[in-house]
């Protein structure tokens, strides 16, 4: 039984350098693509392909959608998608932006190439799929890395070579998914960027809503919500929205407003005489 069990694992570890192996290379997506284009395709009503299971809650923004839904319409589809079959349906793994481009254009049939591919291999494809595009979406990313984890025990190093990316980005991709839903929609959508995400997802769900309303509000850009990340990380009383603006606004390292006073304090003198320089300059 113990030959049979170190065979076995001599087995697992060899498939998995091979996956590694393959789905590491830059090319690997478009070269599929170029194989399946050249099989026989099957024309198949659109309504029988599902979205693919394990990223189907990642939203594409509709400005995307639309531009591929006018291409599709002023060129057509030449490449087919790439489906997989699940029991009465097929399940989409390449093209997922012309999927919803041609639904948008009103198609009814779409060729596509049939992967006989279980998981772990779908699962791969997407990633090397996601790695690869112009318009990656890191909550895509990390959906399928969390996926390749929890289901194939991929460690963070296994899968920061697949992505072309340190353990510590893989780390840190992984973390975001700890945001609440709507934050990681907006992220999709392109409305929240990673940076200003990496910069709260430490915070609690009441703070991280605090601080997305400010970023939309104020438009604060990442190192202005990194410095209010980490006041909230610090304190037992978090800022208010007036406090926080103002101490990114001028340097300060806390403000405090009360009902007749606003105090500014700051971690240097050098910043206590940037603010009055500040302030001078507006009179």
């Amino acid at each position: 039984m113990k030959n049979v069990k170190k065979r076995d694992e001599r087995i697992l570890k060899s498939s998995l350098s091979s996956l590694i192996k393959k789905f590491s290379k830059n090319d690997v997506i478009a070269e599929m693509e170029k194989e399946y284009s050249q099989s026989p395709s099957k024309n198949i009503p659109l309504s029988l392909i599902d979205d693919n299971a394990f990223v189907k809650r990642v939203k594409i923004p509709g400005e995307i959608i639309d531009r591929f839904a006018l291409n599709i319409k002023e060129k057509g589809l030449y490449t087919p998608l790439v489906v997989r079959p699940v029991g009465n349906h097929y399940e989409l793994i390449l093209g997922r932006k012309r999927f919803y481009g041609t639904k948008k254009a009103g198609f009814k049939v779409l060729p596509c190439a049939i992967a006989k591919v279980g998981d772990e291999e779908t699962l791969l494809m997407l990633l090397a799929d996601t790695r690869d595009q112009r318009e990656s979406n890191v909550v895509e990313m990390a959906l399928l890395c969390q996926a390749l984890s929890d289901k194939y025990h991929y460690t963070q190093q296994t899968l920061g070579n697949l992505t072309h990316q340190s353990r510590c980005q893989i780390t840190n991709i992984m973390r975001i998914l700890r945001l609440p839903e709507a934050v990681l929609q907006d992220m999709c959508i392109g409305k929240l960027s990673y940076g200003h995400a990496k910069a709260i997802v430490s915070l609690s769900q009441q703070e991280i809503e605090e601080i997305v309303q400010m970023i939309y509000e104020h438009h604060l850009s990442v190192r202005e919500v990194e410095r209010i990340a980490k006041r909230y990380a610090n304190k037992s009383r978090p800022s208010s929205l007036e406090e926080d603006v103002l101490s990114n606004s001028y340097g300060a390292s806390n403000v405090d407003i009360k009902k007749k006073s606003v105090t500014f304090s700051f971690d240097s003198d050098v910043g206590k005489r940037a603010f009055l320089n500040q302030i001078a300059k507006k009179q």
